[in-house]
């Protein structure tokens, strides 16, 4: 693994443990990242509320590598699991589909 992943990973399991809400959506865990990690690219907007420029978009984190991040966390170490039961049955749902697709593309080959 990665230094770089291993970096990413430890500030998300941070974010995890300090925020259960961004256990169950990736946005709120990609918002509360930036916020924490990258506060140097929020500004405010006209009505006074946080905002990202369209100039910084190219500076943030690979959003990607946040959510896989947390798919490690969750999946293979089997910490900070989603709090929401309906979330926890959608991505293991999501996850043997993906798995089964993967059976069978390998069965092809």
């Amino acid at each position: 693994m990665s230094t770089q992943l291993k970096d990413y990973k430890t500030k998300v399991r941070s974010i995890l443990a300090e925020h259960p809400t961004a256990r169950n959506n990736d946005g709120s865990l990609q918002a509360y990242f930036i916020y924490k990690y990258c506060r140097h690219l929020v500004t405010t907007d006209i009505d006074g509320k946080p905002a990202i420029r369209l100039e910084n978009l190219k500076n943030l984190p690979p959003l990607e590598t946040i959510r896989r991040s947390r798919q490690i966390i969750q999946n293979d170490n089997g910490e900070y699991l989603p709090t929401d039961p309906a979330v926890r049955r959608e991505r293991k749902i999501k996850e043997e589909n993906y798995r089964n697709a993967e059976v069978r593309q390998a069965k092809l080959v």
